[in-house]
């Protein structure tokens, strides 16, 4: 077969039973009893995946180097692994359309049986191809299946050419070499101890057909007979074929199985701290309808690139996990799972944006290769627990790329079988507040609001005023908010919105409000002149200095007797009084709201 790299970061050894409760845990955990699960980063398993393609076979539909590139892109993958050709420019100008695509490469370097030397390879990369687009070169490619009874012998020399070629050049020395894969484990064992020739071990790590997990464990313990546990590992070849017919060894799978066990091969090998797995490969090479050629069938598209269901899954879940910028530490998360099963795996991931994405599966098999039948899995029922209510949504990557259930919650079911389940949590987003009113007054108005019952992170509260946009921000425990230095007879509108690091609510208005001065009985009259006469007495006064609303009238008195004038006089005269006798008037004025307090007018003596 034809088939750098940022650090995982998690192991098997993370599968802890203290966090994961089995089957028949018992009751429900109170919060304070979740214990918090360590969180990767998600962009991280994004760039641990990679995708094989052959630029240069150019009978086959990688010819089209820009349909390549745009699968490329639209699945989401950032990095791919090729043969280099010397001389070939035409694989160089497919390169540069694949890296235009922010897509990096993994190269492969010929092999002991290559026209052109190691340096000469090291030569083409650092002269001919685009700056930046590669970002590892690797060492021959399955050598054991040469022919070659001396291939231990000419591997090892051209490994070495190899990895000095690449340090001696200045534009290759950065540059991680990795080391030969070969087709089979037992063949790492002649091959002896490649590590001083290589930053980086490399294997190809098959399932055969079965469940992602079948053989990692003794592949990489081969691998590691050859290249020990101090240099990083990556699987360049993984993957699944469809040739259904074969008569070949290697056991093929439906396409819709496939599309199960894809994601989960980047799971698999991720969870086993690798630093990358490349499957095999993006294209269907040949035209095969019998479906007896493995080689044929190894695409994640068909030849005319309409994506098979690996494809679709792999695009699903790397857009779940995308997040790229600059490195972050994530927090852990209290999560507990209730009934999670004996074969149960997991990672805890989380986004620059607080975002947990947690990815649960079963270490099953679905599909029996031999017998070419499925294989029944029923599915276990299981409860996840979280520390708080959150926004929940379900994906089934394998199945569909928008969620199949979403709740806000603390406690929620999932069933769980041979399909990657990937959860994203987030915070609750603040609740908008509720009963916004506003109040009138003097030159001032009083806002008052209600808040949901909620588990959000409440920060405090905004009140924006219009005209003039001009916002406050009150407290968390705040109910209302009174606005002062109003005018009086303009009309305001406010509104009020909840304000959370993890999403503020909608602003919410209250109806319109003109403050006003506040309507009261108007104050005295003022009077300024009081003249007697036979049986009378004429006052003048003045209106009142404050009068509330507008005056409708005054009233003059004394003892008994009475009169009234309307809002526009200034001087009347009360009649009827006792002659010659020494006495006086009052005054009050009259608006909507009342009567005045009284003016007295200085003793006076009526005429006889």
């Amino acid at each position: 077969m034809r088939r750098t790299l940022a650090a995982a970061g998690v192991t098997l050894g993370m599968l802890s039973a203290a966090l994961l409760t089995p089957a028949h845990g018992g009751s429900s955990a109170a919060a304070a009893d979740i214990a918090p699960l360590p969180a990767v980063q998600a962009d991280s398993l994004v760039d641990a995946y990679g995708v094989g393609i052959h630029l240069p076979f150019l009978d086959t539909p990688y010819r089209d180097a820009t349909a390549v590139a745009n699968a490329l892109g639209d699945l989401g993958v950032r990095h791919v692994r090729d043969d280099l050709r010397t001389n070939d420019a035409r694989e160089y100008a497919g390169i540069k359309t694949v890296a235009d695509k922010g897509i990096k490469f993994n190269l492969i370097m010929g092999n002991p049986s290559s026209t052109d030397s190691a340096a000469a390879y090291v030569d083409t990369v650092a002269n001919l191809l685009p700056a930046g687009s590669v970002e590892s070169l690797e060492g021959s490619n399955e050598c054991d299946l040469s022919g070659d009874p001396l291939w231990p012998v000419n591997l090892l020399t051209r490994q070495r050419e190899l990895y000095q070629a690449a340090k001696a050049n200045p534009a290759t020395a950065a540059l991680p070499v990795l080391s030969p894969a070969l087709a089979f484990k037992w063949n790492y064992v002649p091959a002896g101890d490649l590590s001083m020739y290589a930053d980086y071990a490399n294997g190809h790590m098959y399932p055969g057909g079965y469940k992602p997990s079948n053989e990692v464990s003794q592949i990489t313990s081969a691998i590691r007979g050859s290249i020990p546990t101090t240099k990083p590992l990556v699987t360049t070849e993984a993957g699944y074929h469809n040739a259904l017919n074969t008569t070949n060894g290697h056991l093929p799978v439906p396409e819709d199985v496939a599309g199960v066990y894809t994601p989960r091969v980047l799971l698999e090998h991720y969870l086993r701290g690798e630093k990358r797995v490349y499957t095999y490969e993006l294209l269907d090479e040949f035209d095969d309808p019998g479906l007896t050629d493995p080689e044929a069938h190894f695409g994640l598209l068909h030849r005319d690139f309409t994506p098979k269901p690996a494809y679709t899954a792999m695009k699903n879940l790397l857009g779940l996990l995308s997040d790229p910028g600059p490195a972050f530490t994530p927090q852990a998360l209290p999560i507990q799972v209730t009934g999670f099963p004996g074969d149960g795996k997991y990672i805890v991931t989380q986004k620059r944006n607080g975002q947990y994405v947690v990815l649960m599966w079963r270490d099953i098999q679905i599909y029996d290769p031999v017998t070419k039948q499925p294989t029944p899995v029923t599915p276990t029922s299981t409860t996840v627990q979280l520390g708080k209510t959150s926004s929940v949504q379900v994906y089934r990557p394998s199945e569909q790329s928008g969620p199949v259930s979403q709740t806000q919650a603390a406690s929620f079911p999932i069933q769980l079988d041979g399909s990657v389940t990937a959860i994203t949590i987030d915070k609750l987003p603040a609740p908008a507040p509720t009963s916004v009113t506003a109040t009138a007054g003097n030159a001032a108005a009083t806002l008052a609001w209600q808040l949901p019952t909620t588990d959000a992170d409440i920060t405090g509260f905004e009140v924006t005023r219009q005209p003039g946009a001009v916002t406050t921000t009150v407290g968390p425990t705040a109910r209302s908010y009174a606005a002062t230095a109003l005018t009086n007879g303009t009309s305001y509108t406010f509104s009020v919105k909840t304000l959370s690091p993890d999403g503020s609510s909608a602003a919410v208005p209250a109806p319109a409000v003109v403050p006003k001065a506040p309507v009261t009985v108007p104050s005295a009259p003022t009077i300024t002149a009081t003249t007697p006469g036979s049986g009378s007495i004429t006052v003048t006064w003045t209106a009142p200095a404050t009068g509330g609303s507008a005056i409708t009238g005054y009233q003059l008195l004394n003892g008994t007797k009475t009169l009234s004038v309307g809002p526009t006089v200034r001087k009347a005269t009360l009649t009827g009084l006792p002659k010659n006798t020494k006495t006086r008037v009052v005054v009050r004025a009259k608006n909507a709201v009342g009567w005045s307090a009284y003016a007295y007018s200085p003793y006076v003596t009526t005429k006889k």
